[in-house]
């Protein structure tokens, strides 16, 4: 009985043994991972929030355009479901709201396919009656072209207008 209970507790230990060499083999890869992520975490001080591109000529995107808008004190939003489709533009709107009012960024692969566009519309007859699914709000339709971007807003402040204008002429 002796010998049983020996080789049963010989049986034991070997179990507990190679359970803990589990174990230490899995909290060593969860130290060398947590060094691994504090390496690379310290190596990106900004948290891991990527730059905004510096656009090509040209190649303005609509982060660009919101970031030209913001830095001339601006209230930038972008509502969901807002949108001109194609129509008397040759591309769609991507709406966003500038300082409350609604307004429209209009992407072209080039200037010269953005400013052949600006010259031959009207901007009354770009924006639609309505405007994710309510009445289009009254106000002045003004449009504007730089780069390969068109802005269109539907009404806002003359001041809130200079301030568009000049964010859009400073697009690269």
């Amino acid at each position: 009985m002796h010998d049983r209970v020996k080789r049963e507790a010989t049986e034991t230990s070997g179990r507990a043994r190679r359970s803990n060499t589990a174990s230490n083999l899995f909290a060593l890869a969860a130290v060398v991972f947590g060094v691994l992520a504090l390496i690379l975490y310290l190596r990106n001080p900004g948290g891991g929030i990527a730059p905004v591109p510096t656009a090509a000529p040209g190649g303005n995107q609509i982060v660009n355009v919101t970031d030209a808008l913001r830095a001339q004190d601006l209230d930038v939003q972008q509502p969901p479901g807002l949108f001109v489709p194609r129509g008397a533009l040759d591309v769609p709107g991507q709406g966003i709201e500038i300082d409350g009012a609604p307004a429209f960024i209009f992407l072209y692969p080039d200037e010269a396919a953005a400013r052949a566009d600006a010259a031959g519309v009207d901007a009354n007859d770009v924006v639609p009656e309505r405007l994710a699914g309510t009445p289009t709000p009254e106000g002045e339709r003004r449009m504007t072209q730089g780069s390969n971007v068109i802005v269109l807003v539907v009404g806002g402040s003359a001041e809130a207008w200079q301030k568009v204008e000049t964010a859009v002429a400073s697009l690269a």
